[in-house]
C-alpha cells in the first residue's frame, strides 16, 4: 500500500482511527482516576568501616563493604528487618506484605543503601522508610565481623531521612493518558486498513467489475417523499444524472441503438422500480416514443409511484384478456406509456419467458422508440434473466454502499449465461460530496431572458396545465370547432394509437410548452384547469393522467 492509498483509507475510515483513540484516552484517564494514589519516600543508609589502622586497611575494608552491598541491601526485605518495623509502627500488615512496598537497591561505586516504600499515605511511606533504614542498620551491627574490642566491623548510618512526598508517584495520569491515545491509534489504523481491505461493497469509483458505471445518482433526502423527478425534482442534481444517464444510453452503439432496455438489479432494495421510472420519464422529454413496462411481477411497485391502475396490464395482455391498447396508460405531459403489471400471477418466469411475451415485445418495438423494462432482481429469480434475453440490452442499478462485488459479479454472470447484453451500471444513493458540487454554478433552469409571449398571451415556459397540440390547436381555431372538438376529447388523448406515434408540432397561435414534466406534480391544479388562448377547459384527474382502454 502505497502512501497515497494509506492516506485515502484514513481519510475515508476516519471514524476507525478516531474512537480507538478516544477510548485509549477515556480508558487511561478513567483507570488513573479510578486508581489509589501512591506515595514514595526514600530512606539513604551509609555503610563505613569504623577503625583503620593505615590506608591499606581502609582500602580492604572498603573493598568488603562493596561486596557486601547487595547482601546488606536484601536484607532490608527479611522478616528480621520488617517485623520489628510492623510492631514498632503498629502496621497491620505481615512481612511478605510489607516486603512488596520496600525497595531497596544498592550502587556498584557507593557504599550507600537507598531504600524506597510505596504507600498509600505519604506519612506512613516515610515513618516506614526510616523505621526500615534503622532496623537495618541494627541487623547489619548484628551480622557483621567484630572487631578485636567485640565492637562490630561496619557501621550503618542514616544520611537522608525519608521526606513525605507532596504529590503521589503513581499513577501518572499524563503519561497513562498519553499511552491510552498512543495505543489506540495504533489499534484505529489497524482496524481501518483491515475495513477497507475487507470491506467488499461497491463504492464511487468501484473498478472491480468489468462493467462500466453509466451513471452515478446522488443521494437525495427529498427522494424518499418524492421519488418521482417531476416538477421542481426535474431541476435538481439528480435528475441531470438521469439526463446523462439518457444520454449516456443513446451513445453506447450508435449503429445498434437500444431500443428494448432492461432494468435490474443483483438483490431488492437497490432503487430500480425508481430509476426506471424516472429514466422513462427523462427519455419521454424528448421526442422518443418511450413506454415504461412493469415486469416485476412479484413486486410491482411502478405503478405505485405513477399512481396508475393496476388490475389491467402485462400480465392480462399476455393471457389474452385485454389487448395492448386497452392494457396501455398514458401519463404526463410527454405522452410516457405505461404497461403496469396486472394482476399477479403464480407464474411469473414462465409467462415472461413465453411465445405471447417475445410478441409482445416484437409489437412494442415497431411501435415505440424505447421500451423500459423493470424486472425483479437477478439472484433471488430467474425472471430479469429470462426478460433480458429477448431485449438489446440489461442495466444493473447498484446501491452505494450496500451492493457487494460478489453479488454484483453473479449478477453479470447470471445474465451473461443468457446471452444477455450488460451495459453497465448505475451507482445509486452514492454520497452527495463531490457530485453535486456543481450545482452551485450551474442549475437546470429556464432562463428568463427566453420567455416570449405567444399571439394568444401565454408565456412560452410558464407552467401551466397540460393541453395537447390538438387541444391547442382546437382553442385556437374557432372556424374548425368539430375537428378541435374530437382532438380535445378525453379519449382522443388516451389513445394508445396516437400515443404512440411522433407528437405534432404546435400549430401556428398555440401555445408553446415547455418545463418539467407535470403529469403527476403536486402543484398540478385538482380539476378545471383553463388553457390560455381560447379558453379551452381541460378536466383531469388527481395525478394528472389520462388513461387508455
Amino acid at each position: 500500500m502505497s502512501l497515497l492509498e494509506f492516506l485515502t483509507v484514513l481519510r475515508k475510515r476516519w471514524a476507525y482511527a478516531l474512537v480507538p483513540v478516544i477510548l485509549g484516552i477515556g480508558g487511561a484517564a478513567g483507570i488513573s482516576v479510578l486508581s489509589t494514589p501512591i506515595y514514595q519516600s526514600t530512606a539513604d543508609v551509609y555503610l563505613s568501616l569504623p577503625y583503620a589502622s593505615s590506608a591499606s586497611d581502609l582500602f580492604q575494608g572498603s573493598n568488603y563493604t562493596q561486596k557486601q552491598l547487595a547482601s546488606f541491601a536484601a536484607l532490608a526485605t527479611t522478616p528480621v528487618v520488617l517485623s520489628p518495623v510492623i510492631e514498632k509502627l503498629a502496621l497491620n500488615t505481615t512481612p511478605e506484605k510489607l516486603a512488596a512496598q520496600v525497595t531497596p537497591s544498592a550502587s556498584n561505586d557507593t557504599v550507600i543503601i537507598s531504600l524506597a516504600v510505596a504507600d498509600p499515605s505519604a506519612e506512613r511511606a516515610a515513618q516506614i522508610a526510616d523505621a526500615v533504614a534503622s532496623q537495618l542498620g541494627v541487623v547489619v551491627h548484628e551480622l557483621s565481623p567484630r572487631n578485636q574490642d567485640g565492637s562490630s566491623a561496619i557501621d550503618v548510618r542514616t544520611v537522608q531521612p525519608a521526606v513525605a512526598a507532596a504529590s503521589p508517584s503513581s499513577p501518572k495520569t499524563t503519561r497513562n493518558v498519553g499511552a491510552g491515545a498512543l495505543a489506540g491509534l495504533f489499534l484505529g489504523v489497524l482496524l481501518a486498513v483491515a475495513r477497507d481491505r475487507f470491506d467488499t461493497r461497491i463504492r464511487v469509483g468501484d473498478t472491480s467489475v468489468d462493467v462500466p458505471t453509466l451513471a452515478t445518482i446522488a443521494v437525495d433526502k427529498s427522494a424518499q417523499r418524492k421519488p418521482l423527478l417531476i416538477g421542481e425534482a426535474g431541476r435538481s442534481t439528480r435528475a441531470e444524472s438521469f439526463r446523462q444517464l439518457r444520454t449516456n444510453v443513446q451513445f453506447l452503439d450508435v449503429d445498434n441503438p437500444v431500443q428494448i432496455l432492461v432494468i435490474t438489479s443483483a438483490v431488492a432494495g437497490e432503487g430500480k422500480s425508481t430509476t426506471s421510472a424516472n429514466l422513462a420519464i427523462i427519455c419521454a422529454e424528448t421526442t422518443q416514443r418511450v413506454v415504461l413496462i412493469e415486469a416485476d411481477l412479484r413486486r410491482p411497485r411502478v405503478s405505485d409511484y405513477l399512481d396508475l391502475e393496476r388490475s389491467v396490464g402485462l400480465t392480462t395482455v399476455l393471457a389474452g384478456q385485454a389487448t395492448l391498447d386497452e392494457a396501455l396508460q398514458r401519463w404526463g405531459e410527454h405522452g410516457l406509456m405505461v404497461l403496469s403489471s396486472g394482476a399477479v400471477p403464480p407464474n411469473p418466469s414462465e409467462l415472461l419467458g413465453s411465445q405471447h411475451m417475445s410478441q409482445l415485445l416484437s409489437d412494442l418495438r415497431a411501435r415505440f422508440d424505447l421500451v423500459v423494462i423493470d424486472t425483479p432482481p437477478v439472484l433471488p429469480v430467474t425472471d430479469a434473466a429470462v426478460v433480458a434475453a429477448e431485449a438489446d440490452g440489461a442495466m444493473l442499478v447498484v446501491r452505494c454502499g450496500k451492493t457487494k462485488r460478489a453479488q454484483l459479479q453473479r449478477a453479470v454472470q447470471s445474465l451473461r449465461v443468457v446471452d444477455a447484453r450488460v451495459l453497465g451500471t448505475v451507482l445509486n444513493m452514492a454520497p452527495s460530496r463531490g457530485i453535486a458540487s456543481y450545482q452551485d454554478e450551474y442549475r437546470y433552469l429556464a432562463e428568463p431572458s427566453l420567455t416570449r409571449t405567444s399571439s394568444s398571451g401565454t408565456s412560452a415556459g410558464e407552467v401551466g396545465p397540460t393541453v395537447d397540440a390538438g387541444e391547442s390547436a382546437a382553442a385556437a381555431s374557432s372556424d374548425a370547432a368539430a375537428s378541435s372538438d374530437a382532438a380535445a376529447s378525453p379519449d382522443a388523448a388516451a389513445s394508445p394509437d396516437a400515443a404512440a406515434s411522433p407528437r405534432p408540432a404546435p400549430q401556428s397561435g398555440a401555445t408553446p410548452q415547455s418545463g418539467p414534466a407535470r403529469g403527476a406534480g403536486p402543484t398540478d391544479p385538482d380539476n378545471g384547469d383553463t388553457a390560455a388562448g381560447g379558453g379551452t377547459t381541460v378536466k383531469k384527474n388527481r395525478r394528472g393522467v389520462r388513461r387508455g382502454g
